[in-house]
């Protein structure tokens, strides 16, 4: 058992330990966006995080683990904000426009370090890559499918739409799709992201008729019958 004086000490190391690998992950994410993957070397990462180079292997294998590893932080950073934003919605269209938003801002504005992951990473360490990603497309699909689920215990979702098959849809085309691997165009995408998304949000929602107008046709179709 540590007593307090042993355990302060143990606090101490591991504190120092954690800031240590944080350290070298923030260098490491920010010459990756900056500069890519191949073009970063460990011993630029250990000038920015004020380390020695080897202590870089003491926490990281390789350049690709720590190219990998940066990824994972990104993604686990995206996840946890985009969870918050989604549970501090309470009506559903806006857990569905944090959806729509939040995760293509995120992949835009980390767009260097996604492009230059399928262009730069020694194929030894690309299905690793594949494998978070389906991972990270698994996850996805879930939390739209609760969302959408949400949406119909509130009586505002067709019963008749599977949630989970709908999803993947969005997923696929909109969120978890190849575009952005381009890096083509960011500030463009950007703008037309923040134009365009309640539009997508409403068009999920509503469809393209206004609800006056679907009434209308309905009511000519009972004055015809």
């Amino acid at each position: 058992m540590i007593n307090n004086k042993g355990f302060t000490k143990y606090c101490i190391i591991m504190t120092a330990v954690i800031g240590k690998r944080e350290r070298i992950l923030e260098a490491a994410i920010e010459l990756f966006n900056r500069w890519g993957f191949t073009k970063t070397s460990l011993d630029e990462i250990a000038r920015a995080a004020h380390i020695a180079k080897s202590t870089i292997y003491y926490y990281f294998p390789s350049k690709e683990n720590l190219f990998i590893v940066a990824i994972e932080e990104k993604a686990e950073e995206f996840f946890c904000n985009l969870y918050t934003a989604i549970d501090a919605s309470e009506r559903f269209e806006d857990k569905l426009s944090c959806f729509l938003r939040l995760p293509i801002t995120c992949i835009f504005e980390n767009m260097p370090l996604l492009a230059m992951t399928m262009q730069q990473i020694p194929p030894d360490y690309f299905t690793d890559l594949l494998e978070k990603r389906n991972e990270y497309r698994q996850r996805m699909n879930e939390l739209l499918a609760e969302i959408m689920d949400y949406g119909k215990s509130q009586g505002i979702i067709n019963e008749k739409i599977n949630s989970e098959h709908f999803s993947e849809m969005i997923n696929d085309w909109f969120i978890m799709g190849d575009y952005w691997n381009k890096g083509d165009n960011k500030n463009k995408i950007l703008k037309r992201l923040e134009r365009d998304h309640n539009l997508m949000v409403q068009l999920l929602l509503y469809g393209i008729l206004k609800r006056d107008t679907t009434q209308k046709v309905e009511e000519k179709k009972r004055i015809k019958g």
